[in-house]
């Protein structure tokens, strides 16, 4: 028997192909988010806050989309989706609000670094929520 053909094998597999996609999704998403979130506040003194919010929006359409069509090849509707997603990015937004306010404002760290710092708490949390509840019952076509 080859070990191909080992479900756990397969399971493993997909797993750790999927985590990449996640990975690579994520980071692209983070890089668009992190230059308009830091762009306006840098180069114009943009309030950090709006930034944020202004980063995380446009994140928001770009995560959807991809996790959606390459991360986890979800055939499910993007009506049904669409608003698991949405409360999934808000959770991990709240978590991310709540984690920048304490670094910068509380810790007094420096905004950038808290920035980016808050981010990387998000990720965490999307990531879960995708993979446990947002794309669990979309049918997946094999990778």
């Amino acid at each position: 028997m080859h070990v191909k053909n080992i479900p756990l094998y397969r399971s493993l597999t997909r797993l750790i192909l999927e985590f990449g996609k996640f990975g690579v999704v994520s980071i692209m998403r983070t890089i668009i988010g992190i230059a308009i979130i830091l762009i306006p506040y840098n180069l114009w003194g943009i309030n950090y806050i709006i930034c944020n919010v202004a980063g995380y929006s446009i994140g928001l359409i770009v995560g959807f989309t991809l996790h959606k069509t390459w991360t986890f090849r979800s055939q499910g509707k993007w009506s049904k989706e669409a608003l698991p997603y949405l409360v999934s990015f808000g959770i991990g937004f709240l978590g991310n609000m709540v984690l920048l306010l304490l670094l910068a404002e509380k810790l007094r760290i420096n905004k950038n670094v808290s920035l980016v710092l808050a981010t990387l708490g998000f990720t965490i949390i999307n990531y879960l929520g995708c993979k446990f509840w947002v794309f669990r019952q979309g049918q997946r076509v094999s990778n």
